[in-house]
C-alpha cells in the first residue's frame, strides 16, 4: 500500500510539472522571451525562442522517462 502512495504523489507531481511546461512552451514562455513587436534576441548564437522552446520540451522528456522507469514499470519481471 505504501509503495502505491509514493507512485501517486510522484505521478501527481510529474503532471504538474507536465502541465506547466506544455504551457509555459508555446504559451506566455514565448512572450516572456520576445515581447510582441520587439527585436528577437538571440543566446548561445541561437534564437532565445527556439532556446526556450528546447528547454521546455526536454523538460517534458524528463517527467516522460521518470515515468517509465519508476511509475510504468512492470511489478512482474518473469512476464
Amino acid at each position: 500500500m505504501k509503495k502505491e502512495s509514493k507512485r501517486e504523489k510522484l505521478a501527481i507531481v510529474l503532471i504538474v510539472i507536465f502541465l506547466f511546461a506544455l504551457i509555459m512552451g508555446p504559451g506566455p514562455g514565448s512572450l516572456f522571451i520576445n515581447p510582441h513587436g520587439s527585436e528577437p534576441k538571440f543566446w548561445f548564437g541561437m534564437p532565445a525562442l527556439y532556446v526556450v522552446a528546447v528547454f521546455w520540451f526536454l523538460i517534458e522528456a524528463g517527467v516522460i522517462i521518470i515515468a517509465d522507469k519508476f511509475i510504468w514499470k512492470r511489478e512482474d519481471k518473469n512476464e
